[in-house]
């Protein structure tokens, strides 16, 4: 059984509009296919006590889609609140992301919760740039993710104001592997001078076709290694995008897992959570298994995952 911490947060979908025209993600703005839902404070509140009273998990992850139109500001309040609300809850760490950040937005987030563990999660995708605009689009007037080096200097803006935790990452199969790999590992190398804590993410494109590469299990697990072995001050994250059985054989390299689903607002006091074509931003299966039930599948003794409490008569 594996003998390394392995730390645990929940994605959370409070919405699933969107203003950007990603070509890989199911929430982008001209997809007519997906039945769109705000969340309110309320039903995110019942979401947080469910994963925390439920599945024991004390750290979070909002999700949000991006916007550039008054959408933004409404999104941005409900995101303050709903972060606020999960640390009064007694949540441990709160990741969020909801896209790159202005210098006001940065400014207003380190005036309510300096000196709280709170990690911006945003992903480069790829640092492919003619690629970046080919699958996220280059119209900056109307696309909010349009904008490549306004995404790339946000984590470094965060940083420089005063926060500690960051959360980077490549979407693996959308451009050439070895440079994007390369140039992460950049990224990686001036944000950690700075003295952060800087988390790494590596999704792979499943189930979509028409994509630079296809990312086999073997070469995901060489990928994974070689990101543990050059960015040893890295925490990995690994999501339940990918299967148990995957997790389980990655956990000698990573060091945390994210149990969950990309689906709205879909934690239940009981019972397997969803995974609807209908509501989520990307598929895996209709039905999830829930977070506890994840964390309880994996070859690892349940005390030493960080973030997750279980009964004692219950512990490996």
């Amino acid at each position: 059984m594996c003998k390394i911490m392995i730390e645990t947060f929940v994605p959370l979908y409070i919405n699933n509009f969107c203003e950007s025209y990603c070509h890989v993600c199911s929430l982008r703005v001209n997809n007519k296919d997906i039945i769109r839902k705000k969340g309110t404070i309320d039903e995110i509140v019942t979401q947080l006590k469910i994963i925390k009273d439920v599945d024991n998990i004390y750290a979070i992850c909002f999700l949000s889609g991006e916007y550039k139109s008054k959408m933004r500001n409404e999104n941005f309040l409900l995101i303050l609140e709903s972060i606020k609300k999960a640390f009064d809850l007694g949540f441990e760490k709160v990741f969020f992301n909801i896209g790159s950040l202005t210098n006001l937005e940065i400014e207003i987030l380190y005036q309510n919760f300096s000196g709280k563990n709170l990690v911006l999660s945003l992903f480069q995708e790829t640092y492919n740039k003619k690629l970046y605009e080919k699958w996220f689009g280059k119209n900056r007037q109307n696309n909010p993710k349009a904008d490549f080096d306004f995404r790339l200097s946000t984590p470094l803006r965060w940083l420089e104001r005063g926060f500690k935790s960051v959360d980077i990452g490549i979407l693996l199969g959308i451009s050439n592997i070895e440079d994007d790999i390369h140039n992460l590992m950049n990224h990686f190398k001036i944000l950690i001078e700075l003295n952060a804590e800087v988390y790494i993410s590596l999704p792979r494109i499943r189930g979509v076709s028409n994509f630079y590469n296809s990312i086999s299990d073997d070469s995901f697990e060489e990928i994974v290694k070689i990101i543990h072995q050059a960015c040893n001050q890295a925490k990995i994250i690994i999501t339940t995008r990918e299967s148990i059985e995957m997790i389980n054989r990655l956990l000698p390299y990573i060091h945390v897992v994210s149990p969950g689903t990309s689906d709205l607002l879909a934690y239940t006091q009981k019972g397997d959570i969803t995974n609807k074509k209908e509501t989520s931003q990307f598929y895996i299966q209709n039905e999830r298994p829930r977070p506890s039930k994840v964390l309880n599948c994996l070859d690892i003794d349940n005390s030493l995952i960080k973030y997750y409490f279980i009964n004692e008569n219950t512990r490996n």
